[in-house]
């Protein structure tokens, strides 16, 4: 009731941002860039009209533009990008590869027009497929039709309408398309618990020198895909720094052991958006870290 209530206190703002009540495709705060979207989509409304009418920017999508300009890399890569807020809100150098990476198959015709609006277009690849461990295997996807943010290779609810995809992992994508495997790299991962199924099939990760990504980290979602989240967290505290992330504003807390994680949430069930980083440089400007 309350978000039902709080929808329909914007609608004014919302018909002065976007011109409509329902528009199929917003500019994007700061940068203008325009993403096409399905307005009967809850998520769709929530995430993108709605904040965008108040000028809000999520901190995946600010990370992202950061670090795509501060780093300039070889590749960047938009895991589970939904409707492709991430890579519509970033300009692309020459010289960098955009995947753009989105498992239901639903939101593919979305992300070719947000491609074709881009000033960037022909910087970025989009591949619909499920990130995983195994290449060229066909998984089942289930997500919400009404709620597309949900979707996962794990089933968690019987309403969700299922489809059959594809899985590649990161390693394949990067060897079909000939992107550079040592240059600067940027990412963001928000898959429903398939991130430790993504990193598994991304060993290239690893040996890059220049790092810089963010990674939602759901512990119960982690555990329901096979992974244990507390292995995960250390494989990636093995290679990088890794800082859990603010909601409201640029401030990055270093985070060494696991034990301090879980203390931070008071336990080992939590969610949040871990941030990862190869050297200090990696940072961009205007992004403050600090030490636990």
């Amino acid at each position: 009731m309350a978000s039902k209530l709080k929808k329909y206190l914007y609608l004014p703002l919302v018909l002065a941002r976007h011109g409509s009540l329902s528009p199929t495709e917003v500019s994007l705060p700061v940068t203008g860039h325009r993403i096409a979207l399905n307005p009967r989509d809850d998520r769709a409304y929530k995430k993108i009209v709605m904040d965008s009418a108040r000028k809000r920017v999520s901190t995946p999508m600010q990370f992202w533009r950061d670090h795509v300009t501060h780093l300039k890399p070889a590749l960047c890569a938009d895991i589970g990008a939904n409707y492709g807020e991430c890579t519509a809100f970033a300009r692309y150098a020459a010289g960098t590869t955009c995947l753009t990476i989105e498992a239901n198959p639903t939101l593919l015709p979305y992300l070719q027009k947000t491609r074709a609006l881009h000033p960037d277009s022909e910087k970025i690849v989009l591949e619909s497929c499920l990130l995983g461990d195994a290449d060229k295997q066909e998984s089942a996807l289930y997500f919400h039709e009404t709620w597309t943010g949900g979707g996962s290779a794990v089933e968690a609810h019987a309403d969700m309408t299922k489809a059959t995809v594809t899985t590649r992992t990161m390693d394949s994508l990067i060897a079909q398309h000939r992107i550079d495997a040592k240059g600067p790299f940027v990412f963001k991962m928000d898959v429903e618990g398939y991130e430790g199924k993504v990193i598994a099939g991304f060993s290239n990760l690893f040996t890059r020198d220049d790092v810089a990504g963010i990674l939602e980290f759901d512990t119960d979602m982690l555990t329901r895909a096979g992974t244990d989240p507390k292995a995960l967290f250390e494989t990636l505290a093995a290679r990088f720094s890794v800082y859990l992330t603010a909601k409201k504003n640029k401030t990055l807390r270093k985070i060494a052991r696991w034990n301090d994680l879980c203390a931070l949430h008071k336990g080992e069930r939590f969610h949040c958006d871990l941030a990862v980083f190869s050297r200090p440089s990696s940072i961009a400007p205007g992004w403050l870290a600090t030490d636990y």
